[in-house]
């Protein structure tokens, strides 16, 4: 929860109109299926030297429409999501540093379908500056890849010509624009 650089102070949340958390997982080995969630919220708290960076999506949110069969095998199905046993996907800081150059790296609790694993993010943080309206905003993107069997989401099937479906690794990104709430 320590930062070599320390540019907030209060607390900040998240502006959902200016930010996307999303995901991306390779497809049949020919390409990169990306999803995001609509429903999204984020609370960073500075105290010190110490910050704190909450999140939460709403599995329901995502934004796999078409076809419905699909649609309802992701977000419901046990393969995946399982959203009406597991209808959020949470984060919870435990450590956050930033640096004087900009990076941002992030260490947590990533919680999907009641599972809790260690994760950790690296990306960039963009400075609190005041907006025309008088309000403080403040940037963080943060990436990290992760193994969607860790969250017990095993579906697979194997290609004829060798290799899966759905790649393993599945990468995570979150921008997130934030404003000062004190």
């Amino acid at each position: 929860m320590a930062t070599g650089v320390q540019p907030f102070t209060g607390r900040y949340e998240l502006d959902p109109n200016h930010s996307t958390f999303e995901f991306a997982v390779t497809h049949m080995n020919v390409s990169t299926f990306r999803a995001s969630f609509a429903d999204i919220d984020a609370r960073l708290t500075a105290d010190g030297d110490t910050i704190e960076l909450e999140g939460r999506a709403i599995a329901e949110s995502v934004s796999i429409a078409e076809p419905p069969e699909f649609r309802e095998h992701v977000v419901r199905g046990t393969d995946f999501f399982a959203a009406d046993a597991h209808p959020l996907i949470t984060f919870r800081s435990t450590k956050v540093e930033l640096g004087e150059d900009g990076s941002a790296s992030v260490t947590g609790e990533l919680t999907i379908r009641g599972v809790s694993r260690s994760v950790a993010a690296r990306g960039t943080y963009q400075l609190p500056t005041e907006d025309p309206f008088g309000t403080y905003r403040a940037g963080l993107e943060l990436r990290t890849t992760v193994d969607r069997r860790d969250w017990d989401m095993d579906w697979q099937v194997p290609l004829p010509g060798g290799g899966d479906a759905l790649g393993w690794e599945v990468e995570i990104t979150a921008q997130l624009e934030l404003t000062r709430k004190d």
